[in-house]
């Protein structure tokens, strides 16, 4: 119902909580508006009253070209902007924009920080001191923004997941858009040509190595290659079956009849395995 300030591509709404206490506990609607070879700007607006939004304030900053997306951090402070089509009109590197928005009334730019690559910059999103990026050809970028306050280096890039490794070029391919509040800490990609990747940051998927559930550990794990299986009980291992992601079995042995097990990993490509013990216990065995 709000159209005076032209096309919304898209919008974050929020209750707001943040430094402007004119506005504590309003609902808040800021819009990225863009306009390919027109009028780009970003607009606040309080839409608490669904039948008359009001609008607070707006703000357009240098080299606009497409004003796309963008998302607040989680103190309501800041809100970080991606310009879709800055990379191939201007040249420059993945440019995300960080507008201040202490008061809702002025904002005011903050800061430009500028990728790696010349990757374009769609979809991204806050949670907690990270920032998760859809970065096109350059794929998920992460970065720490604990430092946003700075105007000079107010981001650092902590990790990525490339889900177009051809290339980092200019082009629309590749990774368009990122999930990362899962409370699992999975993070889900969505990328144009190849689907749907569910990823996570390195150091995080692991399984309690003295789980002796069912009496069998399965130690290390995660591990390379080789991973020892032990019985933590009287009972003996007999029969071991292995099975991929796909379901699929890759390894079969009967007769065991020993306490501990070699398994021999040592050919299998990574990833997450079932491992069925004596027909009833079922481990999961993580290769890396």
């Amino acid at each position: 119902g709000y159209s005076v300030d032209g096309y919304t591509h898209d919008a974050q709404v929020i209750t707001y909580n943040g430094p402007d206490t004119d506005y504590t506990g309003h609902e808040i609607l800021i819009a990225s508006n863009g306009v390919n070879g027109g009028t780009n700007i970003v607009v606040i607006l309080d839409v608490t009253n669904k039948a008359l939004p009001v609008k607070i304030s707006s703000i357009s900053y240098s080299d606009a070209r497409y004003t796309h997306q963008g998302w607040f951090t989680d103190d309501q402070r800041y809100f970080i902007l991606g310009d879709e089509l800055d990379e191939s009109g201007l040249g420059n590197n993945t440019r995300t924009i960080i507008l201040d928005f202490n008061d809702l009334d002025n904002p005011v730019f903050h800061a430009d920080y500028f990728g790696s690559s010349a990757a374009i910059d769609h979809n991204g999103y806050v949670l907690g001191n990270t920032f998760y990026l859809a970065n096109y050809r350059a794929g998920l970028r992460i970065l720490d923004i604990s430092n946003i306050t700075s105007t000079s280096n107010p981001m650092t890039e902590i990790g990525y997941f490339d889900t177009y490794p051809a290339n980092d070029n200019t082009n629309f391919n590749g990774t368009w858009g990122v999930y990362p509040y899962f409370s699992s800490g999975n993070i889900i990609i969505s990328d144009i040509e190849s689907g749907m990747f569910v990823v996570r940051k390195s150091g995080t998927l692991h399984i309690n190595d003295e789980n002796k559930e069912n009496g069998f550990s399965i130690l290390p794990n995660p591990s390379v290659d080789n991973p020892i299986i032990k019985s933590n009980q009287t009972e003996k291992i007999q029969h071991i079956e292995v099975f991929n992601i796909l379901g699929q079995s890759v390894f079969l042995k009967d007769n065991i009849n020993l306490k501990e097990f070699v398994l021999p990993t040592s050919s299998y490509t990574r990833g997450i395995y079932l491992v069925k013990i004596n027909a009833f216990a079922s481990k999961r065995l993580i290769l890396k």
